[in-house]
């Protein structure tokens, strides 16, 4: 397995792309006028679970830590409750953005 500050580290690069890329849909808006739909909603998405990389262990790591064999457990059944949280977050996130920036 990955160690923990990998995770991390890996955690702090896709939350700095999610907030850069959330910062440039917000320039684009704000003075140039336009701003690409997709990407005011994905990208606050991507840093919302940047964050959620690097304050949480691994939905794997938590399952392993709590002694769960996961060795049966495939695709969608592995994500814990913490984990659908911090995607339910992202996805409100990215559509709380897209609203705002709509209402320019």
């Amino acid at each position: 397995m990955v160690s923990r500050w990998k995770q991390q580290l890996g955690g702090l690069l896709i939350a700095l792309l999610g907030a850069g890329f959330t910062g440039w849909s917000w320039y684009t808006a704000v003075y140039k006028g336009y701003f690409y739909r997709k990407a005011s909603m994905l990208f606050p998405a991507i840093m919302v679970l940047g964050l959620g990389i690097i304050i949480f262990p691994g939905y794997k790591e938590e399952r392993t830590a709590r002694g769960e064999d996961i060795s049966r457990i495939q695709g969608w059944k592995l994500i814990t409750p913490r984990w659908w949280a911090i995607i339910v977050i992202a996805l409100v996130a990215g559509g709380v953005n897209y609203v705002l920036l709509s209402s320019m």
